[in-house]
């Protein structure tokens, strides 16, 4: 596992590597027809044609990167707030600066409320991707890494493997290794509590429930093409959110689930993880 330092600014995120390599991304048509003979919701999914967002399932391959173990917690994301963050221009895309200087946004939304914000090791939340992305930039800068949101098949492959697979540790839901509407909690939980038995192949946490998450990427239809423009642009384009919640049914905690917000919105139920482009020794 990947660390890095912050001097004193406080602990480095913990990274787990995903390998060079192809993956299955997507449902299959064959996944739809048992998840649908098993779920009632899935099945008004199924006639509904809500799974074609999901489709063709088809193989693409990516270079290797590291990714953040868990998702960016209230601790981490109190620092970026405590170091003038929200003040200061160069870590904004020009759209996320004026959006921040048109609406007074200091903080994120939730962050006085205890409930959401009151532990540091929950997932922070109400974050807006134009807030996700001048967390990764500032993070760039205080590390020397190069820092940020992952693309759309970056997430999915870190949550799922090379396989298929439909959750992160199988094909069976199980409400004991993640924190979605069946378990009942009706809020976060510090990261960590379903893992390792919630995580992924490549050991990512909370890949399923607990917060939902932004990606890089603009949502067009599949196959999915890295070179269509969808990881472009930074004004009012939806982006797609992954992973499901503590809000969300078992069915949007698929890591082929698809979801997706234009770039100010923010909620109690979406949060961010970062991507590390270039490996550090």
């Amino acid at each position: 596992m990947a660390r890095c330092g912050w001097g004193a600014r406080g602990m480095a995120p913990s990274m787990v590597p995903v390998p060079a390599g192809p993956f299955l991304m997507g449902t299959s048509d064959q996944q739809i027809l048992w998840l649908a003979h098993s779920d009632d919701m899935a099945r008004k999914w199924q006639e509904k044609e809500y799974f074609g967002r999901e489709q063709p399932q088809h193989t693409l391959t990516l270079a290797g990167y590291h990714i953040t173990k868990y998702p960016v917690t209230v601790g981490h994301y109190r620092v970026f707030v405590g170091a003038g963050g929200y003040h200061r221009r160069r870590y904004w895309t020009a759209a996320g600066w004026a959006w921040r200087q048109a609406v007074g946004k200091t903080q994120p939304k939730f962050w006085d409320v205890e409930k959401w914000a009151g532990d540091d090791r929950l997932p922070v939340v109400g974050v807006s991707w134009y807030e996700a992305r001048a967390y990764c930039r500032w993070l760039s800068e205080e590390t020397g890494g190069s820092f940020r949101l992952p693309t759309e098949a970056e997430w999915e492959k870190a949550a799922r493997g090379s396989d298929g697979r439909i959750y992160p540790w199988g094909d069976e839901f199980d409400v004991g290794r993640c924190n979605t509407r069946a378990r009942g909690l009706n809020q976060t939980e510090p990261v960590g509590r379903h893992s390792p038995g919630g995580d992924s192949p490549y050991g990512c946490a909370e890949m399923a429930g607990n917060v939902s998450e932004w990606t890089l990427s603009q949502y067009k239809p599949y196959p999915y093409n890295p070179g269509d423009g969808r990881h472009e642009g930074e004004g009012e384009e939806d982006r797609v959110i992954r992973g499901g919640s503590w809000y969300k049914p078992e069915l949007r905690a698929r890591v082929a689930a698809r979801g997706m917000n234009a770039p100010f919105f923010a909620d109690n139920d979406v949060g961010f993880r970062c991507v590390l482009e270039d490996r550090w020794s």
